[in-house]
């Protein structure tokens, strides 16, 4: 069983870099809705309000694979800012998709979210058991988070993660664990602060609460 976690839990579950840098500029102006016509069209694929969008001129290394947008088995909601799909992978162990505020870097991010399924993982753990497993890893690389469970049931823990030093690795995480017969899914939102504070809590808890799990006919557009 440690072993299949140990595996997961370096898939990008628990993100720790160093950054200084800003966002670069940003433009709905450059968004279309994304359709059957034109999807084959689409580089960028962004989240607003709901809605999926993409960008057909976005020619950069940042580009992801355009298959990553089938693998979303959630549907995430967002803040009142289009969100980038930035990265993603899909393997064996579960499939792995992060976002970040439209026009970040993700290889010099200050908010994250991600989002990842782990099929098969609800017969070997609980979401309990999991969600200890990630913060005993945490600590075991010489951290030491201030972990508040914020709701422990059988099919949703929810928990915040703060990490205030060593002050350059400083970050405050929101974590979400789902199950059902298929696997676990795992939403989280981080910011690279020591403290997000009160107004953010809230409303990423809010965010991460009216997050659900795909239908199975929506998985393929997420709509």
């Amino acid at each position: 069983m440690y072993q299949v976690v140990r595996a997961i839990l370096y898939i990008w579950t628990f993100v720790i870099t160093n950054s200084n840098a800003t966002a670069a500029s940003f433009s709905l102006d450059n968004l279309v809705k994304v359709t059957p016509e034109n999807d084959t069209q689409c580089i960028q694929y962004y989240l607003y309000k709901g809605v999926l969008y993409c960008d057909t001129t976005k020619t950069d290394t940042q580009t992801m694979d355009p298959e990553l947008k089938n693998y979303e088995k959630l549907k995430i909601v967002f803040d009142d800012r289009p969100w980038q799909m930035a990265w993603g992978n899909k393997n064996s162990i579960g499939t792995t998709i992060e976002y970040i505020p439209a026009g970040d870097d993700i290889n010099h991010w200050n908010e994250l979210v991600t989002s990842q399924f782990f099929p098969g993982l609800q017969k070997k753990m609980t979401l309990q058991q999991f969600a200890n497993t990630m913060v005993k890893n945490i600590k075991s690389l010489g951290y030491q988070p201030i972990v508040n469970y914020l709701e422990d049931t059988q099919d949703r823990v929810l928990l915040e993660i703060r990490i205030e030093k060593p002050q350059n690795q400083a970050q405050d995480e929101l974590e979400m664990f789902l199950k059902d017969d298929q696997g676990i899914y795992l939403l989280h939102y981080v910011i690279k602060k020591s403290d997000m504070g009160k107004e953010n809590r809230a409303k990423w808890l809010q965010n991460l609460k009216s997050s659900e799990k795909l239908k199975s006919d929506q998985n393929k557009n997420n709509k």
